[in-house]
């Protein structure tokens, strides 16, 4: 396969159109920095023929440029076979596919359809993610990055390869008849087992499934069974529990038991009665005597309270007559600060009147030279807008580019028609000499030079004669051609009111230059009308304008206020911070008199408080004292006292006949004889449920025959036993089976694999001499053999394991080449990690490739791929 140029548009970074020619049949390079869109033409040549014209997905919405809503375009002209096709393709809008070629034109699915069969691929997922389905050139085409592993081929290739070493070594295992025998077993033994984990499946879990179906149901008829005969064994035990409880029930002595602790609880009960109504009596008296106690107590409190009110309010009064006098004092500060606060406040306001007058004075002053310098920016303006329409004015005179280039045309014309003219006619130069007279075809002429387009005859005095013949053919309509390119020059040329095309192109370029210069003045225009916002004039031409045309003529004669403003600012901030350090102090004497205000009050409310106390000393005390006095109290508490001595010893004596009965312990035991009683009701009446179900449940199960139906799941799985037996066994078998196969393969795998390892080491042995090569059933490049010693491909360098990648690619191509497939082999960025003898080694062995196939190599260095000789090809 021979791609010769490539067209992309609205693919990616490729907005504008990008097409490439100039590809060869052998080595060509594409030596381009970083960021140009090598990779992008590698993408796109996937797409082109990889993607199908109507997907819809995120890999293809990602061909779309960022930010732009256009149909990415791809157009390809390839050969394969030595015949040439050519294939478009549009995405995402008014998507479409076009084959052409072999005589004949496809679209749409047939297109996809055709291209599939023409390129040995199928059909893929859409997202880009499926070698698997890319053929050949899917292995071939190696985008950045993707070589840096040692991979097998796609499955496409892998069956063309054993198609053609089938037919090169006549073996069985590893080819064709090998996989068809290994997907029967294979076949069989997932029928039967799932070939990744041994799970079972099919037939052989629907017997697994049978024979814990037999199982679990032979275990249920054992249970029931065992239900059965426990069901008899509990019948029997039920009812010889209910005699029992019955007889308990009539016992007679439970009844004389009950009899004889009833009258224990009455006389328990009497004794508790009258120990309760002696505390009760004992009580009583030791309260009376309590309060008795109590009165006598407060009437001590009372009189202390009377002598302790006494003391306070002589307190309280002297403490009210201090913070009268402080008062007095604060009223006196507070006036004398208020009245300096009010002459502080005067001068303040002075200065800021004297501050207001000299700005209003300054304000004035800077407005009127706002507006002197906006008259001036307003008379510049003009100077600048004059210039302005001069230059729009020579910009207008551009000419449009169809004018220009219709003018070269007919210029182009008239050159053409005039070499055609000098070309077909022939050109005669006169010389006569003196007094020789000349005549062309009869008429008198005294030209030096012809341009001869028919027969002429050429007179020269009485000498003779000479006839000139142009060549036929060439008649007068190459004159006619002339003259008509000349007329329609000259009328395109006064339409357009110029002497010349190329005084068009001075015209324009004219233009050019003023439409340059006019955006340079524009920008001179803006800064011109900055604005002044101490005059309240916004920036812009127009505010300016507007602005200047509403004043007045300025004055000549400004002069500035000789105001200090700093001086009088500084006298301003002089009087506000006196006025603040005097309102601080006012706020202080303030201050101080509340706090003495407040003390005052303190005062005079503790002086009333003192008094109310006195009073309420008094009337407690008076209370205390109406009933009796002091003696009379005493002699109440020593009665009280006796009496209560007297209820103390009735109370011991309660309480020693009160200890003959245990009531607590009498009540507990007649209702531990009720409970018993109950529970044994309850229990009688459920033995009686339990008897009648039992009963019901032995009726039931009897009928059934439970030994019978133990008998008939056994056999049921005895039977699912043996098929569950069958199929393991055959199971079994097939898996020894596809283990042998294994093996077989792995014996014959050298053999079958050596026409590929033949061709790799071709490669290898320039790359890496002395070195072995094996490969896996994939095909897949497995390890490496060095003096003996064997590596895996995964332990090799990435630079070691990218270059051997490419050599197995070069492998396979040499075998599907062979074979007729189409082949290109593209690399994008490849040998990132080759030191320079390697990269030497490879460039050589890719040359000597691409006398077999074609090449394409994409790279941004330059320095490392000068020596490679190839054709150079360029993006721009």
């Amino acid at each position: 396969m021979i791609i010769k140029s490539l067209e992309i548009a609205n693919f990616r970074k490729f907005r504008d159109p990008l097409r490439i020619d100039g590809f060869t049949d052998g080595f060509n390079v594409v030596v381009e920095p970083n960021e140009t869109g090598k990779s992008t033409v590698l993408e796109a040549l996937r797409a082109a023929f990889f993607i199908r014209h109507s997907a819809k997905t995120e890999l293809v919405r990602s061909y779309v440029p960022i930010g732009d809503d256009v149909a990415p375009r791809v157009v390809v002209d390839f050969v394969v076979g030595g015949r040439p096709w050519t294939l478009e393709k549009q995405f995402m809008k008014s998507t479409s596919v076009r084959l052409t070629g072999n005589g004949g034109r496809r679209e749409s699915d047939a297109a996809e359809d055709a291209l599939q069969e023409l390129l040995g691929f199928e059909r893929g997922n859409n997202r880009g993610s499926d070698p698997e389905t890319r053929g050949p050139l899917g292995m071939l085409w190696v985008e950045q990055m993707s070589a840096l592993q040692v991979e097998s081929p796609n499955r496409i290739v892998r069956d063309s390869v054993r198609g053609v070493l089938e037919a090169e070594v006549g073996a069985v295992t590893g080819g064709r008849r090998f996989d068809a025998i290994r997907s029967s077993v294979e076949a069989a033994y997932g029928a039967l087992r799932t070939p990744a984990t041994g799970k079972s499946r099919g037939e052989l879990a629907a017997a697994e499934t049978r024979l814990a179906s037999a199982v679990a149901a032979r275990q249920q008829v054992e249970a029931a069974y065992r239900d059965y005969e426990q069901a008899l064994t509990d019948l029997d035990g039920a009812k010889a529990r209910l005699r029992i409880v019955e007889r308990d029930i009539a016992d007679p002595e439970t009844v004389e038991q009950r009899w004889r602790l009833e009258e224990d609880q009455k006389l328990a009960e009497t004794a508790s009665l009258r120990l309760a109504t002696a505390e009760a009596q004992h009580g009583r008296a030791e309260e009376l005597a309590r309060a008795a106690a109590a009165r006598l107590e407060r009437l001590d409190l009372a009189e202390e309270r009377v002598a302790e009110a006494a003391e306070e309010i002589e307190r309280t009064r002297s403490r009210q007559d201090e913070a009268k006098g402080v008062v007095g004092a604060a009223v006196g500060e507070e006036k004398q600060q208020r009245a300096a606060l009010e002459g502080v406040r005067r001068t303040r306001a002075e200065r800021e009147a004297e501050l207001g007058a000299a700005r209003d004075r300054m304000k004035a002053f800077n407005a009127a030279a706002g507006a002197r310098r906006a008259s001036d920016a307003r008379k510049t303006l003009g100077e600048l807008e004059e210039r302005e329409r001069a230059l729009e004015a020579a910009g207008a005179l551009a000419l449009e580019d169809d004018d220009l280039a219709n003018l070269c045309s007919l210029e182009r014309k008239e050159v053409a028609a005039l070499a055609r003219f000098e070309a077909g006619a022939v050109k005669v130069d006169i010389e006569l000499a003196s007094g020789v007279d000349l005549r062309i075809d009869g008429s008198p002429s005294d030209v030096a030079s012809l341009d001869v387009l028919s027969t002429t005859r050429l007179e020269i005095g009485s000498a003779g004669s000479i006839v000139v013949r142009p060549p036929q053919g060439s008649g007068l309509s190459l004159e006619a051609d002339l003259a008509a390119a000349r007329e329609q020059l000259a009328a395109a040329l006064r339409a357009l009111g110029l002497e010349s095309h190329a005084a068009g192109v001075a015209r324009n370029e004219r233009a050019a230059s003023a439409a340059r210069e006019l955006v340079t003045l524009r920008a001179q225009i803006a800064a011109a009308c900055p604005g002044d916002p101490t005059i309240g004039l916004a920036p812009g031409a127009d505010a300016l304008r507007t602005f200047v045309a509403t004043l007045e003529e300025p004055a000549d004669d400004l002069v500035a206020p000789d105001d200090d403003l700093d001086a009088r600012e500084a006298a301003v901030t002089t009087a506000t911070l006196a006025e603040a350090a005097a309102a601080a102090t006012h706020d202080h004497s303030r201050t101080a008199l509340s706090d003495a205000e407040r003390l005052l009050a303190t005062a005079t409310a503790d002086v009333m408080a003192a008094s109310r106390e006195v009073d309420a000393a008094q009337a407690s005390l008076e209370a205390v004292l109406a009933d009796a006095d002091r003696a009379g109290l005493e002699a109440v508490l020593g009665e009280l006292q006796r009496d209560r001595a007297a209820k103390l010893e009735l109370l011991e004596q309660a309480r020693e006949g009160a200890k003959a009965f245990d009531l607590t312990a009498i009540r507990r035991r007649l209702e531990n004889i009720g409970r018993a009683a109950v529970r044994a009701g309850e229990e009688r009446l459920e033995l009686t449920g339990r008897i009648a179900s039992l009963e019901a449940t032995v009726m039931r199960e009897g009928v059934t025959g439970p030994a019978g139906r133990v008998a008939e799941a056994k056999e049921e799985e005895l039977a699912a036993n043996a098929a569950l037996q069958r199929l393991r066994e055959e199971a079994d078998t097939l898996e020894t089976l596809r283990q042998a196969l294994t093996d077989a393969a792995s014996e014959a795998s050298r053999t079958f694999l050596a026409p590929v390892t033949r061709r790799a080491a071709r490669y290898v042995e320039r790359l890496l001499p002395g070195c072995g090569l094996s490969f896996n059933e994939e095909l897949g490049l497995a390890g490496v053999s060095r003096s003996g010693v064997d590596e895996s491909c995964g332990d090799l360098s990435r630079g070691t394991q990218e270059q051997l990648a490419i050599l197995t690619r070069l492998a396979f191509a040499d075998l599907l080449l062979d074979d007729g497939k189409p082949i290109s082999l593209i690399l994008d960025d490849p040998l990132v990690y080759s030191d320079d003898q390697r990269l030497e080694t490879m460039t050589d062995i890719l040359q000597e490739a691409a006398q077999r196939m074609q090449v394409i190599l994409l790279t941004c260095r330059s320095k490392a791929f000068r020596h490679v000789d190839g054709n150079r090809i360029t993006l721009r």
